[in-house]
């Protein structure tokens, strides 16, 4: 569930960790003061103005690679070996951001699954940047004041990206799908995760919090499947929602908020999320109905 994470402790003393974690100097901060850094395995600890920073991802320090199975207590393990690493309460460790993350293993090529991502409470999915080099889709996201959300092609991703020689490519499942939320430390407050430390990390209500968010973000989210029967919707109700999925729909949505007003824009919102609900039983086709049934599998799991 956890996979990327940024982490700072205030009011470090460098003569309390520098031998007892390699700190080499690499720089210097506009203060003058001395930027010390190191790795350990995949993580980078970067230590200036007296506050040592640690970034990375848990999945990969602990298993290798962020794309077999990861669980809560596992991520805990993580916690522990770092405070034991740099000899600091976990307490003291302060969360800025955080991703939580889940692949899913799907039937088939994930570019179908992606392709039928329309929008979440009116905010359209967008194309993600092509990785470097390459021209294929990679996934989608969207992008909200409190979070960001995004899917993409894990296998694709982990083989362009990773260091895995080509004859042990067969290792990665083949159609995993990845499901990822970012939220730095204004979103967490947001969305009522106060305060988040190494310490209360530990707790199994921030696992339900987290476990919770994931569900009820991927619950609300509206999917365009092809295999839509318009034969259960009323005739005004396909009309409309023919024209919320177009492409028009986002200059209609702009042309209410700049000439008619914030009140009439977020009556239109309200309006469409209500046909989007309403309609949900007639749109929902096989892609859209796998993918629900194997997020509910994979999050299980963790």
């Amino acid at each position: 569930m956890i996979d990327r994470i940024t982490i700072y402790i205030k009011d470090v003393e460098l003569d309390d960790i520098k031998e007892r974690l390699d700190l080499l100097s690499v720089g210097e901060a506009k203060d003058g003061s001395l930027i010390y850094f190191t790795e350990r395995r995949n993580l980078k600890i970067t230590y200036k103005g007296r506050i040592l920073w640690i970034t990375g991802s848990f999945h990969k320090y602990a298993k290798g690679n962020n794309y077999s199975l990861f669980t809560y207590d596992e991520a805990m393990n993580v916690l522990f070996e770092l405070s034991k690493y740099t000899g600091i309460s976990l307490e003291r460790f302060i969360v800025s951001s955080i991703e939580l993350a889940i692949n899913i293993q799907m039937e088939w090529n994930t570019e179908k699954y992606l392709s039928i991502l329309h929008s979440y409470k009116a905010h359209p999915f967008i194309y993600m940047s092509p990785m470097k080099g390459t021209s294929r889709l990679k996934g989608c996201k969207c992008h909200l004041s409190a979070y960001t959300i995004k899917f993409y092609d894990k296998t694709f991703e982990t083989i362009k990206s990773s260091r895995l020689p080509k004859e042990r490519w067969a290792e990665i499942p083949d159609n995993l799908l990845r499901y990822e939320i970012q939220l730095s430390r204004k979103q967490l407050k947001n969305n009522g995760l106060m305060n988040v430390t190494g310490k209360n990390l530990l707790s199994r209500l921030h696992y339900i919090r987290f476990k919770r968010l994931m569900d009820s973000i991927f619950d609300k989210i509206i999917f365009d499947d092809i295999t839509i029967n318009y034969t259960e919707m009323l005739a005004d109700d396909v009309k409309r929602y023919i024209f919320a999925k177009s492409d028009k729909y986002d200059l209609y949505l702009q042309y209410i908020k700049e000439y008619k007003g914030e009140k009439e824009y977020r009556k239109e919102r309200r309006r469409t999320n209500e046909l989007f609900k309403r309609t949900a039983l007639s749109v929902k086709g096989i892609f859209e109905s796998e993918l629900k049934s194997k997020f509910k599998l994979a999050i299980s799991k963790i």
